[in-house]
């Protein structure tokens, strides 16, 4: 595989010209938008009563699990959430041709009109939940992938986009940081009641496995020199994924992915580990208001495996067909197209690194506060932040849950994601005896009219409960909020009062 030099984005997007690199990068598609399971961006079921999945946004909900829960792949649920449906598009195409220069333009070109492009998977596979007097106890298994990217800016805009009236001042640095992992993660959580009935608590410990990576400081602006005026790129992609090189008296070339490996060593490569865990609290404030509190994956993985450094320092491309404007001060193009594409390779080296490289897991803090209007119905809001530096962005709905018979909840409500405001959810939660279904989006709009959503998502899935309902205590009638009155005496006489 070699990869294409630019201070341009595409340095982020090699091509692959092997069978193998397309196959693998098919697989981590399928994977990030077709088998995803509770994607970080899918906070619709977050207030919903009795969802089986709920601690995958706070481990303190394990307390309300049932007695024993068992949850497989692909049965615990399948979802799509990403905000750049477009370049996603044009990516999948790539995949199946050998010449991408024109569809590169066409993703970049859709990647610099956003300020920031997400795309995350949690897929569950497997699931083992007990509640016991104890503690409720929980083991998964995750296969976990992010993908941000913040390409918006003018150097950028002025590269790739075709509208002809883009300016860009000489000097003004534009970074370009990205981040991707493939992980899969081996857990066991814990939850208990820290106050009875009032406040509970719950812990997730975590071990990761990497699988690839790719995490970027590259950064460009324009420059004069001797009236001539060039690209600069500065900065490194790192990145790890099982393949060869042809190394040659230290001068690598080419770097073919998954040469003499197969998909199974893929999936299943342990050589780069890490540890985390999540942490989580749900305090009832009184019988109608709860608040609820977690943030999840403290942790990072340490990448020891086919580990290499594109080296874009010093890296310069002359862009012809261009300007200054000396009463504007910027640069101006005179074609609607400035054509860099083609010329990536003339800007990095391809360096390999026996050293360690650590990446930290995107951190996500979740807050939520849910009002019980009826037995039928509560309304809610949540906030999440999901923090990586250079990369986080916040989200926030106010949820309505409708219980409208004993087996069925609508959830709907508005939602801003990021920068997108135009954001409807809706969904349905049907239960019946120990199994449970659940389907839903976070913008139903996107469905109706794609091109006036920003983000879509879309998520499904079957839980089942074993054993019927965990019983925590006597069924005593019991309320923790309410005190009864002292008896007090009348006088002199004697008589006491019935405190109630």
């Amino acid at each position: 595989m070699h990869y294409p030099k630019s201070t341009s984005p595409l340095a982020l997007k090699p091509k692959l010209k092997t069978l193998h690199g397309k196959l693998i990068l098919l697989l981590l598609l399928l994977i990030l938008f077709v088998n995803t399971s509770k994607g970080q961006s899918n906070i619709l079921f977050y207030h919903t009563k009795d969802f089986y999945n709920a601690p995958g946004y706070n481990p303190a909900f394990l307390k309300n699990q049932k007695e024993f829960t068992f949850n497989i792949f692909p049965m615990s649920g399948i979802g799509v959430s990403y905000n750049n449906r477009e370049a996603i598009d044009n990516v999948v195409k790539i995949l199946f041709t050998d010449e991408v220069d024109d569809e590169s333009k066409v993703i970049f070109r859709s990647l610099v009109k956003k300020d920031l492009s997400y795309n995350y998977i949690d897929a569950n596979l497997l699931n083992i939940g007990i509640n016991t007097p104890s503690g409720a106890f929980n083991f998964q298994i995750k296969e976990k992938a992010y993908v941000l990217m913040r390409f918006g800016g003018e150097f950028s805009r002025f590269l790739m986009n075709t509208t002809g009236d883009e300016t860009v001042g000489l000097y003004e640095n534009q970074d370009f940081p990205s981040e991707s992992v493939h992980l899969r993660e081996y857990s066991f959580g814990y939850a208990n009641e820290l106050i009875r009935h009032k406040l509970d608590f719950g812990i997730r410990v975590k071990l990761y496995y990497g699988k690839s990576f790719m995490a970027s400081t590259l950064g460009g602006q324009m420059i004069d020199q001797e009236g001539l005026y060039y690209a600069q790129s500065h900065g490194d992609v790192f990145f790890s994924i099982p393949a060869t090189d042809n190394e040659e008296n230290g001068v690598i070339t080419k770097i073919n992915v998954m040469n003499g490996k197969s998909i199974s060593d893929y999936l299943f490569n342990r050589k780069n580990t890490g540890l985390g865990m999540d942490l989580g609290i749900n305090w009832k404030i009184n019988p109608q208001v709860e608040f609820t509190a977690s943030v999840l994956d403290l942790g990072s993985i340490t990448w020891k495996e086919s580990v290499y450094d594109l080296n874009f320092d010093e890296g310069l491309y002359e862009i012809e067909n261009i300007h200054f404007d000396p009463e504007l001060g910027v640069l101006v193009k005179e074609t609607d197209e400035v054509d860099l594409v083609d010329h990536i390779a003339e800007l990095y080296d391809i360096i390999p690194t026996e050293q360690n490289y650590k990446t930290k897991i995107p951190t996500t803090f979740l807050l939520g506060l849910n009002y019980k209007l009826s037995n039928q119905l509560n309304i809610g809001i949540v906030n999440r932040y999901i923090q990586i530096e250079n990369l986080g962005h916040n989200s926030f709905s106010t949820l309505v849950n409708y219980r409208y018979s004993s087996h069925s909840t609508l959830v709907s409500g508005i939602g801003v994601y990021g920068k997108s405001f135009e954001n409807i959810p809706l969904g349905w939660l049907y239960q019946w005896r120990s199994a449970q279904f659940y389907i839903g989006t976070d913008n139903m709009l996107s469905f109706f009219v794609p091109k006036f959503s920003d983000y879509s998502s879309f998520n499904f899935g079957v839980d089942f409960n074993l054993f019927g309902p965990k019983v925590r205590y006597k069924k005593v009638k019991y309320l923790p909020f309410f005190k009864l009155k002292k008896n007090r005496r009348r006088g002199s006489d004697g008589l006491i009062f019935d405190g109630i």
